[in-house]
């Protein structure tokens, strides 16, 4: 028997947001560890097919995107009509119509219309698409709405019961995916797991970089610092009902660090090509414009290239960690470095619960300025508290997070022998 043909979708390698990136590498290197001979085709927003260069016979690329050039092969709108005529015609609609099972990670926190229906109709695409050929949809960990409009809600909804399996990536999800499921939902599919990014494997970055950050950090405490785009500017404060001025709140964080003895080290997770929109490096390059210059002195800024991988090595040298992207504060606490988080959202105090540390996210929507950053600077000085809750949980954590996905290959090769379990599950 060939191995198992799988589409994963919803976690797209490449496209500047390590968030993103490092939920598909754990599945890829899940895969080649744990399912020898599968092709896993992972949905982009690229141009057509393309083989991985240096794991071809195991990884592709597949475009697909939202277009108004619908006559395209990646157009949405013209694999929903292959899907209908003939699937073997359009390159998308053929792997849907072969896979084993369509793996679905929504980013990990896009299943939601908090950012729009244009931004939900792109999420929902894939799982659309998987239900319309057919086939198992498997929703791995990931946070479940909100939903603030009933459109958006029954569309999760139908969605949701016609999973063949779905994991919530923490407790607070999982109650979520329950409601959507409804009182007849089958509680042996709904399944309460954990973010898949916690075994993401670190990688040493480029010799200057490792060299660099182990300088700074012999010199004394060594303190990252995630700022998020998505959060600076007026746009961002009206659109999350944020308590007051998000730049100015870390520009406070990083001088109290900085006068707490500590090196900074400023860790950008999303990258926008020229420095727009939602761009880390854009707002960490504000932070460093209101520092003084003997403040700058105490700052490192991480370059932009790194990938997911290689910012989980940079992030785990680190005494503490503080970030606005919940990946960038996963990649610490996966390592069993001190986080606190500064949100906006409650999805981030649900997988902190998940390793005992609850207590160090700091909601943006409530708190703000002097109060917010004193809060921050206090989870840095009791660091050694909280790597002692660390390293209780948190390895139990990572090791969900590897078994989770062995769980689902193994349910996947199953369905492949009895392929009435997976529709019936369905």
């Amino acid at each position: 028997m060939t191995g198992l043909r799988l589409v994963l979708a919803g976690a797209a390698i490449g496209n500047g947001n390590r968030g993103v990136e490092a939920l598909g590498r754990s599945v890829i290197d899940a895969v080649e560890r744990d399912s020898p001979h599968t092709l896993l085709s992972v949905l982009d927003d690229g141009w057509g097919v393309r083989r991985d260069g240096r794991r071809p016979e195991l990884l592709e690329y597949v475009g697909v995107r939202l277009s108004r050039r619908w006559h395209r092969p990646e157009s949405w709108a013209q694999i929903r009509l292959a899907q209908a005529l003939r699937p073997r015609i359009n390159p998308v609609a053929r792997r849907f119509a072969r896979a084993d099972a369509i793996l679905d990670l929504s980013a990990g926190d896009s299943f939601t219309d908090l950012y729009g229906p244009a931004r939900l109709a792109m999420v929902c695409a894939p799982k659309d698409a998987a239900l319309r050929a057919g086939r198992p949809l498997v929703l791995l960990p990931q946070t479940y709405g909100p939903f603030k409009t009933a459109a958006g809600r029954r569309r999760a909804e139908r969605i949701v019961r016609s999973a063949a399996l779905a994991y919530a990536r923490d407790p607070w999800s999982h109650d979520r995916l329950l409601e959507l499921a409804g009182r007849d939902g089958d509680d042996t599919r709904l399944r309460s797991g954990v973010d898949v990014a916690f075994a993401l494997e670190p990688r040493l970055p480029r010799a200057e970089i490792t060299e660099r950050i182990e300088q700074v950090g012999s010199e004394g405490p060594l303190a990252g610092v995630n700022v998020s785009g998505l959060l600076v500017g007026a746009a961002g404060h009206a659109r999350f009902g944020l308590a007051g001025d998000y730049l100015e709140t870390m520009v406070a964080v990083v001088r109290g660090l900085i006068s707490a003895g500590a090196h900074v080290l400023l860790v950008p997770h999303v990258h926008v090509p020229g420095g727009r929109d939602e761009s880390d490096v854009a707002a960490l390059r504000l932070v460093l414009e209101h520092l003084s210059e003997r403040e700058r002195v105490r700052t490192t800024l991480l370059p932009p290239q790194l990938d997911a991988a290689e910012l989980k090595w940079s992030i785990a040298r680190c005494d503490w960690f503080v970030g606005s992207r919940m990946h960038a504060t996963i990649a610490a606490l996966s390592t069993l470095t001190p986080a606190a988080a500064y949100v906006y959202s409650d999805k981030t105090r649900g997988v902190f619960d998940t390793c005992g540390v609850g207590d160090e996210v700091v909601d943006a929507r409530r708190t703000a300025g002097r109060d917010a950053a004193d809060r921050m600077i206090g989870s840095f000085e009791r660091r050694a508290v909280t790597r002692t809750v660390l390293e209780d949980r948190a390895p139990q954590v990572v090791e969900r997070s590897r078994a989770q996905l062995r769980e689902v290959l193994d349910t996947v090769r199953r369905w492949r022998e009895s392929p009435h379990r997976a529709v019936s599950a369905g």
